[in-house]
């Protein structure tokens, strides 16, 4: 069965579905007027960001660095946004909480761990879906 969730951004609501997926460019698509030009832009800057994104985070959790990394996960969780990986906005949020309130500091490599797993897959999706524009 798939799993539905509505959220809202720049005072829109959105609804994704997600089946078996974790991407859904419904958001982008909606912002980009359907234009596959934009569209690509945008996926391949997200793609481009992305990893680099999260080996930056991995160097501030191993620094204790958490005004940095609270700054980095806001960053990515817009990123995902655009993207519509719910999933990955969730991490990266609690990620970005964790680390500006300095509570649960312990969970931040998990949940930097899950988010890594989120994007990777996240990206191939994105990757197969360029090539449907």
């Amino acid at each position: 069965m798939a799993e539905s969730r509505i959220f809202s951004y720049f005072g829109l609501l959105y609804r994704t579905t997600i089946m078996g997926t974790v991407s859904d460019l419904t958001f982008l698509k909606t912002f980009a007027s359907n234009d596959a030009a934009k569209i690509t832009k945008y996926v391949t800057m997200f793609l481009n960001a992305a990893g680099p994104s999260l080996t930056q985070m991995k160097e501030q959790v191993a620094a204790n660095d958490w005004k940095s990394l609270k700054t980095s996960a806001h960053s990515l969780k817009s990123q995902l946004k655009y993207m519509g990986v719910v999933s990955g906005v969730e991490l990266a949020y609690a990620i970005e909480s964790s680390a500006g309130e300095s509570q649960n500091l312990d969970q931040i490599p998990d949940l930097l761990q899950k988010l890594e797993n989120v994007v990777n897959t996240a990206s191939d999706e994105l990757k197969a879906e360029l090539t449907t524009l």
